[in-house]
């Protein structure tokens, strides 16, 4: 063969081997998408939950969603696949998003069988850098000094119903924290002060709720104390930015590898938080706090915690007091104030109601608001701060799947599955709250005298709180300590927005900064400035909070 017509022949072959694999290529990416479209439906086996699939294989694609995203990634495959139920495979994990309320009452029925407790303590060592053996002492149960048996997270739950519940230890706490804000308050002035709104709440909260629950040594609160006081100079303090944090990083320090890189900042944040309640809980400064402190912390003692292992435990206390609490007073606020109408009822309501007599006194005026009773005799308050609970929660119950079960009577679950119940979905259903589920109503959760108007609560609709034997033991100081100050500062104040130069404009409400996991109420994105000033007939007047027949001043 002439060599003209061996390179033609050579070269006959090779694009012969080429067209072969582009077609190869192209078969197996048709049979690859085909089976992709065939398996990206949910797909139920067995009587199990739907399963919903994911591109990246191996569990990791839904892994990566939710470290991206939070919580909202379990919203957005419920808004988009309409399930009462459904399954992602993470990793070797089945973790069941269960979205309607039918579902997450059968749940809450049964706790020994979709158990929280045992959830919480495979989150513990990652969250608060537990150690083993720690975990091991924490997880042993013994005989409890009120009597029952149980480890110390049961024990731990249990204080803390007990010490957060209705009573003197909860009203003792609630005088301190309403105390502490009104000092805030008046620091505002009567000639009033531009501040960006969040960051001064942040501040106000997290101090007035920490020295309810830590005293007059509370870690959290920077002190200059007088020089005769010199005993406590050497107390050291943690600032508001370790525990911004902190707060950022706890997905990533609950979920990624090696938090030390991945949650750099978190990671020593927390470190800064643990020497500080070290110092706190060594200089006896617990003897001096709450009723709830000195609780967790015998019960550390009578478990054989050491105060470095009781520190690491007292600080995982600290996230519903210090996360959701500002952020919802600071939506409440936004709500209130961005809505001239609602602004003027509510003002309406409170001069009208308990705010024990204005009274006249040796030239002083004196005005005080009856904190026992701001939620039952404001209704429209409670509404609106209901309401703004339902809007802008982004929380998760959690729950571990014990034993192989049936949940009602339909879904076929595993030993070892894992529950989540995300509450956005649930507050988004117009089944539950009505075609204007998706708007803000400060009016929804008022009692209705129309007989066609009145719909009963559903027990599994309203999860700001979480429910079952996890239902938020703080909810009692949270909610007063929230409305109280919101009844004062609408009573008091004005407030409008401004721009960088001081000058006036139009409200705007910011978005949600959702994705934190550990966060029930998301912060804003991005902060407001505002100009807050004495209203101009309440300039004379002296404000406190009553607490069943002496003031707070």
């Amino acid at each position: 063969m002439r060599q003209p017509e061996a390179d033609l022949w050579m070269m006959e072959i090779q694009v012969t081997q080429l067209l072969s694999f582009i077609s190869a290529v192209v078969s197996l990416t048709a049979i690859t998408f085909l089976a992709y479209r065939y398996s990206a439906r949910p797909h139920t086996v067995s009587g199990a939950p739907p399963v919903i699939p994911q591109i990246v294989p191996l569990g990791i694609g839904h892994l990566v969603g939710i470290l991206k995203h939070g919580f909202e990634y379990f919203e957005h495959l419920a808004e988009k696949n309409k399930l009462p139920i459904f399954t992602l495979k993470i990793l070797t994990k089945d973790v069941h998003i269960i979205n309607s309320p039918d579902l997450i009452v059968a749940v809450q029925k049964n706790p020994k069988v979709y158990n929280f407790a045992v959830f919480a303590k495979m989150m513990l060592p990652r969250l608060f850098d537990v150690d083993s053996m720690t975990m091991k002492l924490a997880s042993t149960s013994i005989e409890l000094p009120g009597g029952g048996i149980g480890d110390l997270i049961v024990e731990t739950n249990r204080i803390m119903h007990r010490c957060l519940g209705p009573g003197p230890s909860l009203e003792e706490m609630e005088r301190v924290a309403l105390t502490r804000m009104l000092q805030f308050f008046g620091e505002l002035g009567k000639d009033g002060a531009v501040i960006h709104l969040f960051a001064w709440l942040r501040t106000v909260m997290t101090v007035a709720s920490t020295e309810a629950i830590y005293g007059p040594q509370n870690p959290f609160s920077k002190r200059r104390p007088e020089l005769e006081q010199a005993l406590w100079q050497v107390y050291t303090t943690v600032d508001l930015q370790h525990f911004k944090d902190w707060e950022h990083d706890l997905t990533r320090l609950l979920l990624a590898p090696a938090p030390s890189i991945f949650a750099r900042k978190g990671f020593q944040a927390r470190s800064r938080f643990v020497d500080a309640m070290i110092d706190y809980l060594e200089w006896r400064g617990h003897e001096e706090g709450s009723e709830l402190v000195k609780a967790r912390y015998q019960a550390g003692i009578v478990y054989g915690l050491s105060i470095p292992e009781i520190a690491r435990f007292e600080i995982g206390s600290i996230i519903g007091v210090l996360v959701n609490s500002t952020p919802t007073l600071f939506w409440l606020l936004m709500h209130i104030y961005s809505d001239p109408q609602l602004l003027a009822e509510l003002r309406t309501e409170l001069s009208l109601g308990p705010m024990w007599n204005p009274i006249q006194m040796a030239g002083r005026k004196l005005c005080t608001i009856d904190v026992p009773t701001v939620r039952q005799t404001f209704p429209l308050l409670a509404s609106t701060y209901q309401e703004t609970l339902r809007f802008h929660t982004h929380n998760s119950s959690s729950r571990m799947v014990m034993q192989d079960t049936t949940l009602a009577k339909r879904y076929r679950l595993k030993a070892g599955s894992i529950i989540q119940i995300p509450g956005a979905t649930v507050h988004a259903l117009p089944s539950m709250w009505g075609e204007d589920a998706d708007q803000f109503n400060p009016r929804r959760f008022l009692k209705s005298t129309s007989e066609e108007d009145k719909r009963k609560q559903h027990p599994g609709a309203f999860r700001s709180f979480g429910g079952g034997v996890s239902l938020c033991p703080g909810r009692h100081f949270a909610t007063t300590e929230i409305c109280a100050a919101a009844a004062m500062f609408v009573s008091r104040f004005d407030m409008s927005p401004v721009d960088a130069e001081g000058k006036e404009v139009d409200w705007h409400i910011p978005s949600m900064e959702v994705g934190r996991i550990t966060s029930a109420i998301p912060l804003p994105k991005g902060d407001i400035k505002v100009k807050v000033g004495v209203r101009e007939h309440m300039a004379e007047w002296e404000w406190s909070f009553g607490f069943r027949g002496q003031d707070a001043k």
